[in-house]
């Protein structure tokens, strides 16, 4: 039984001292994978350590938070933003210019107390809209990478509020704004914020983008609204909202072709294999999931290791899942091979040394594909690549730092020493299956985590059955009848019916060897 991925909302550690210690680990991929200045990316942390979010989120939200500052250290440097007529605004944009550099004086802090003034004194002298709006721009810009992603809409509002703003500049501002609404749903679990850039993609930013007069700005807010509607649809029970994201990236399609915009082109593919691909699971549709992994290798077909290898590797990643999925329900071993080729592939771009969160989750999910693999071979080399996948993986995935991906790594281990050992007839490592699943359940706790608790106790009580009848070990048998026992109690409480029937079936087997054991 292997449970699922856990919640992003799982509570973090409590809160060290200094944020650059406790994530060096992190910190020091991101300037490898960024090209970033490790000061820059250290004042960054800060702030994303002020949120207390789950250590897994950490990585995403500095690479985000360093994006939106190098695009307002553009937007100053470029000659973007008109220049003001006024000469004190003009020095207080010079400022804000001067304290977002890199070095000692770097300041988030003192930019957005600068440009905040700068935007006061554009409305008070009665400044060009493109210039309030642009100042506007670059407050909320600053807002959203000190992670006040609130504070940053409501501020791109009011850029594109600006009076006499023309509808290509109130569509940039709209964008940005519903961009950070999308964000703070994905990042903080805010189904309302999601909900709000939805609204604006929908009624709002299409109408200022007509398809007929500017086909890329209307291409790309289809592109945003599938995507938006696709985060919120995997939150929510029925199929709709990922119905109408597929919809909104077929749409985005009709405008983003392979030959005017290829890289584009590629971004909506991965998006909308995305999509089929939650859908798909939550149908049992493998008719969806072949789309799926068509949208994946369509996608690569631009988005190579050599060119854009980040993107590369995100898509093949995705694919490799999507081959995974299949492989499992159409029962094809080549498919499954297709799957653990894919993974490896993603190992070249997300190396331990450059993404090592990244590179241990790749680990933990090309264990999980050859372990399914290494199911229709008959020697035991693939399902000790399966093995020693999961133990690379918690070379990362240590319970100090990822307490919930280290519990599931664990478990996956134990199933993977499992299937060696009864492959092999070998009672020393079914004995490291049980230890490993006993691992598990030190994170795993009834309290905290019961449905994975019971799974994991389900498991470890199975493999402690069969080395009781390889042992003809009594005592081992009775622990795998109360282990069995203690599962099934849950499941049947928490009306799982087909985890019910199968601990049911695996405990009546305990029961059995037990009572011969004894006699």
């Amino acid at each position: 039984m292997n449970p699922a991925e856990p919640a992003s909302h799982t509570e973090p550690p409590e809160k060290p001292a200094d944020p650059a210690a406790v994530y060096a680990p992190e910190l020091e991929a991101a300037c490898k994978n960024l090209g970033a200045d490790a000061s820059d990316l250290a004042h960054l942390l800060r702030f994303i350590h002020n949120k207390r979010v789950p250590r897994r989120q950490v990585p995403g939200l500095l690479k985000q938070a360093h994006i939106r500052l190098q695009k307002q250290r553009d937007l100053l440097a470029d000659g973007t933003i008109p220049a003001p007529r006024n000469p004190e605004l003009a020095a207080m944009i010079e400022r804000v210019q001067s304290v977002l550099q890199p070095g000692a004086a770097f300041s988030p802090e003192s930019a957005s107390e600068d440009i905040e003034a700068a935007c006061t004194g554009g409305i008070e002298h009665a400044e060009a809209s493109d210039v309030i709006a642009a100042l506007c721009g670059v407050q909320a810009g600053i807002a959203a990478l000190r992670q006040d992603y609130r504070r940053a809409a409501e501020i791109y509002a009011l850029a594109a509020d600006t009076p006499e703003l023309p509808p290509a500049l109130q569509w940039r501002y709209q964008s940005d704004r519903a961009a950070v609404l999308e964000d703070l749903g994905r990042e903080f679990g805010d189904g309302a914020a999601l909900e709000e850039a939805i609204d604006l993609y929908e009624n709002k930013l299409l109408d200022l983008a007509p398809q007929g007069e500017r086909p890329d700005d209307w291409a790309a807010t289809q592109n945003s609204l599938g995507r938006t509607l696709g985060l919120l649809g995997q939150r929510q029970r029925g199929p709709w909202m990922l119905e109408r994201a597929v919809e909104a990236f077929q749409c985005a399609l009709r405008e983003r072709s392979r030959e005017r915009a290829p890289r584009d082109w590629a971004e909506t593919q991965n998006n909308l294999g995305n999509a089929l691909g939650i859908l798909a699971q939550r149908q049992g549709d493998v008719d969806l999931l072949e789309k799926a992994v068509a949208a994946f290798e369509s996608a690569l077909e631009v988005r190579r290791q050599d060119e854009t290898s980040l993107d590369f590797a995100t898509t093949q990643n995705n694919l490799g899942a999507a081959l995974f999925s299949l492989g499992q329900r159409n029962k094809d071993a080549r498919i499954l091979k297709r799957s653990v080729d894919a993974y490896k592939e993603v190992l070249n771009v997300w190396t331990r040394a450059q993404a090592p969160l990244d590179w241990a989750m790749t680990m933990n999910n090309l264990g999980t594909a050859m372990q399914a693999l290494g199911a229709y071979r008959k020697g035991p080399r693939t399902l000790e690549g399966s093995v020693g996948a999961f133990r690379s993986a918690l070379a990362e995935r240590t319970r100090e730092r990822l307490p919930q991906d280290w519990a599931m790594t664990q478990n996956n281990l134990g199933a993977a020493l499992q299937k060696l050992a009864e492959r092999q007839a070998e009672p020393r490592i079914l004995a490291e299956a049980v230890a490993a699943f006993e691992s598990a359940l030190e994170e795993w706790t009834r309290e905290r985590a019961p449905i994975n608790w019971a799974m994991t106790v389900a498991n470890a009580g199975v493999a402690r059955r069969t080395l009781a009848e390889w042992t003809q070990d009594a005592g081992t048998a009775e622990q795998a009848v109360s282990e069995l026992e203690a599962a099934t109690e849950l499941f049947q409480q928490a009306s799982h019916a087909q985890y019910y029937e199968l601990a049911l079936d695996q405990l009546a087997k305990a029961r059995k060897l037990s009572e011969a054991l004894r006699g």
